[in-house]
């Protein structure tokens, strides 16, 4: 009796320190993740993904993924991937791949109120560089991983996490690495980016859910003026300078006809259905196209008139050597988002005749990534809305074009359907900051983001959600 009495006198302590330890919720945990993917540095200039793969790889092996499925590998020492594979029972289904990106655009500490590598809780906000684009998302969608895996789910087929590196940037950039190299790896029945798509919000309340769909196409170009140059007491007719600048002129001046592509034909159908502001216009040019009123009314909108046509605009110069010489060159970089179905060759070709200038010349500085928009099926807009209908109940999913640019296009290129997802339950204010100062997310929306992505994953792999993950 005595020693019974010395083995529970042992054993109480534990038990009770082990009953008072608080449980790890999902959403703490993503907070955890975020928090480290934060403080690495993953820009381009200064910093790498290499250990933000390595860091969350270590989260998965502990998880109980072989470590045969959890593979951190790239095209360089510094910009590595992660690719998680999680086995499922059907091996005869194509996975399904859910899509983030690791790196992140330049944060000048002195522009930021709070450290930009350093995850900050702040009067009911989230601050750091990357808590919307994209190591927020990434976060979320890898704690809804490792819990649902944890709890004991298995997926009706295979999935798989590809978290690249060079998005930003285009350097390196992993979802080019992965389906020129390593196609097996993230071959897939669709893609889910969260990268893109997201709720509009009208103050708290959601009034859409916007699934990307579509996205134009991003191309540089670079124009370019020569001439004699010489000394500039004795100028002698037209300069480089002076020819570029009445070209840039007409560039600017010129309007690309408006086109509907089916994406945008229905997003706007769509639109017209919430009574916004300018729906009549919206409507008018669903049904016809060719609507010269509604297009002049929608068009007026920047956001819609991307939607609407192809844009180019100037965004670099380079010019001259010395304040006392006039130079034989200058340049001029034009950017150009192309709507699909547009090539680069008409693009330039339009803008040559426009400029109307031989000594003007137009060469491509990064080539267009051509791709395809993505309709999804009602299949897919049924999913998508229930993931949704976690945060906001009822709440209508619709097609968009993404007027930016993310790796959608790589997948798109060789087949694969892409659809964005971003669990983003965020107001435009916010929207705003990111790749600018004072990047941040609410505590609330952020938790949104959880909640959303714990349901996305087990909508995708046909498991039940946790219990309990809307309180």
């Amino acid at each position: 009796m005595r020693r019974l009495l010395i083995f529970s006198l042992l054993v109480l302590p534990a038990n009770v320190v082990h009953a008072q330890r608080p449980v790890l919720t999902t959403e703490m945990l993503a907070r955890e993740l975020l928090g480290k993917l934060v403080a690495i540095n993953t820009t381009l200039s200064e910093g790498a993904t290499t250990p933000a793969a390595e860091s969350l790889a270590v989260q998965f092996r502990a998880t109980g993924f072989p470590a045969t499925d959890v593979l951190v590998i790239g095209p360089n020492a510094k910009q590595k991937n992660l690719v998680v594979r999680w086995r499922g029972r059907n091996r005869a289904l194509k996975p399904i791949v859910f899509n983030a990106h690791l790196d992140v655009v330049e944060a000048p500490k002195l522009e930021w109120s709070t450290h930009p590598f350093r995850l900050t809780e702040k009067d009911g906000y989230l601050y750091g560089r990357g808590v919307l684009d994209d190591k927020g998302p990434a976060a979320a969608i890898v704690a809804a991983w490792i819990a649902a895996r944890r709890r004991g789910a298995v997926p009706d087929r295979d999935l798989v996490l590809a978290l690249t590196a060079g998005e930003e940037t285009d350097v390196g950039n992993g979802a080019k690495w992965l389906v020129g190299t390593r196609r097996a790896l993230v071959d897939a029945e669709y893609v889910l980016n969260l990268d893109s798509g997201g709720a509009d919000l009208s103050g708290d309340v959601v009034r859409a859910f916007a699934l990307e769909a579509a996205e134009k196409v991003y191309l540089d170009l670079t124009m370019t003026a020569r001439g004699a140059g010489g000394h500039s007491s004795v100028p002698q007719g037209d300069t480089p300078i002076n020819q570029l600048a009445r070209a840039l002129t007409r560039v600017d001046a010129y309007r690309f006809p408006v086109t509907l592509n089916p994406v945008v034909r229905s997003f706007f159908e769509q639109r017209a259905m919430l009574g916004d502001e300018g729906s009549s216009a919206m409507a008018a040019l669903a049904k016809e196209p060719n609507d010269l009123a509604a297009q002049s009314t929608l068009v007026k909108t920047p956001y819609f008139n991307a939607q609407l046509r192809t844009t180019c605009i100037t965004t670099m110069l380079r010019a001259g050597t010395a304040p006392n010489a006039i130079p034989q060159e200058a340049t001029a970089t034009v950017n150009c988002r192309i709507l699909p179905g547009e090539s680069a060759d008409s693009v330039i070709a339009t803008l040559t005749r426009e400029v109307a200038d031989t000594s003007v010349v137009f060469s491509i500085f990064t080539p267009a990534l051509v791709s395809g928009p993505s309709m999804p099926t009602p299949a897919i807009l049924a999913l998508i809305g229930r993931a949704v209908a976690s945060v906001a109940p009822n709440t209508q999913v619709i097609p968009y074009m993404e007027v930016g640019g993310t790796d959608a296009g790589y997948f798109r290129n060789v087949g694969i359907p892409v659809y964005g997802v971003a669990g983003m339950f965020v107001p435009q204010s916010d929207i705003g900051r990111m790749h600018g100062r004072d990047e941040r997310i609410s505590l609330r929306a952020f938790r949104e983001m959880v909640r959303y992505s714990e349901h996305l994953l087990a909508e995708v792999g046909s498991f039940p959600p946790p219990r309990g993950v809307r309180e």
